[in-house]
């Protein structure tokens, strides 16, 4: 009897180290923005040198009400706060289009739009980095002029091939490229107040700063669900454009993917036990799984921006033996967890 016990007691720690040494969990780095607002002395000189308006396209609705945005698009599919003073309204039931407008005051203040069949006009969805410099023109700063304030954008290296802003008269427009296949995904168009209160790049300013108010913590707790949400819908976005199966959503790893965005805020999340015991901490079935996480980026969009252009956090994002997603936000904070799991994940929609 002594010996069937000693032969079960090492079975249990044989299966213990198993567990440990085979199931596989990356935890990329945390990518951070590098975005930063330095106030500057002297007004800057401003060129006089701005494109025309676009005639037609969504950044023609930026500044108009939204009523007539309604009459092309219909309803939209929900309605969701932001940080800064307008609501999302959310597109998304196309397979190949999906469109974040942003309503402030009953007023368009800006349109995010990506997918293969997207109508950015005057751009078109994988367009290369190469044939934009031949037709569009760029700089490395863009000045706003708001009232008596002026405020200069100043565009990184990276910007430059990955995330362009280009000045039209009366709207700006953000091109998103994915870097790595050199292609047009996304494009924001948005009006100048809107991009000075978001500021996703560096930014100096003379005169007044316009920062949106701080929300109430409960109005905070909606904003995370609609960031996490977007980032959801926004990765499934990118696999599906390569030709993969979108992500499940799994309501318990939504669950612990807001607690390590949270904790990234608090900046505490290296102090926790990891993945992989997280994991197991909260009865979330995996043979595998991998974590994403970025810090400091002004919305969704822009997280998704990053990950992307990160060799290993893309990777990650089109691996195809991941079927199950969580993700997760707070403030600026964006956290996804992917899983291969045995088990089928519950659907979050």
């Amino acid at each position: 009897m002594k010996a069937l016990y000693k032969i079960l007691f090492v079975f249990a720690i044989l299966l213990v180290v198993f567990f440990y040494t085979n199931t596989s969990v990356k935890e990329n780095e945390l990518l951070k923005s590098p975005s930063k607002t330095y106030p500057e002395q002297t007004v800057p000189q401003t060129s006089s040198d701005v494109m025309p308006r676009p005639k037609t396209g969504f950044s023609t609705y930026v500044g108009k009400k939204a009523s007539e945005l309604e009459k092309k698009l219909g309803k939209p599919d929900r309605i969701g706060p932001s940080a800064y003073g307008f609501k999302w309204w959310v597109y998304n039931q196309q397979p190949d289009e999906y469109l974040l407008v942003g309503v402030e005051k009953g007023k368009v203040v800006q349109v995010y739009i990506t997918g293969e069949q997207a109508d950015a006009a005057p751009f078109n969805m994988g367009q290369t980095i190469e044939d934009l410099y031949r037709n569009t023109i760029t700089d490395t700063e863009v000045h706003v002029k708001i009232a008596d304030s002026t405020y200069t954008f100043m565009l990184s290296e990276a910007d430059l091939y990955t995330r362009l802003l280009v000045m039209y008269d009366g709207v700006y427009a953000q091109l998103f490229f994915d870097g790595i296949e050199g292609e047009l995904e996304a494009v924001r168009y948005l009006d100048g107040e809107t991009l000075v209160k978001t500021q996703p790049y560096d930014m100096t300013y003379v005169g007044d700063m316009i920062e949106p108010k701080t929300p109430s913590s409960f109005v905070q707790q909606k904003i995370n669900d609609e960031n996490a949400l977007q980032l959801a819908e926004l990765t499934n976005m990118f696999r599906t454009h390569h030709d993969l199966p979108a992500f499940v959503f799994n309501e318990q790893a939504n669950g612990l993917a807001a607690s390590q965005s949270h904790a990234f805020a608090r900046g505490n999340a290296e102090e926790g036990s990891g993945l992989k015991q997280n994991l197991k901490n909260e009865g979330i079935p995996f043979e595998s799984a991998a974590e994403n996480a970025a810090e400091d980026y002004v919305d969704a969009p822009e997280a998704i921006h990053s990950f992307i252009n990160s060799d290993k956090h893309r990777t990650t994002m089109l691996d195809e033996v991941f079927t199950a997603l969580g993700t997760g936000a707070y403030a600026k904070n964006y956290v996804q967890i992917f899983i291969e799991s045995s088990e089928p994940a519950s659907d979050s929609e």
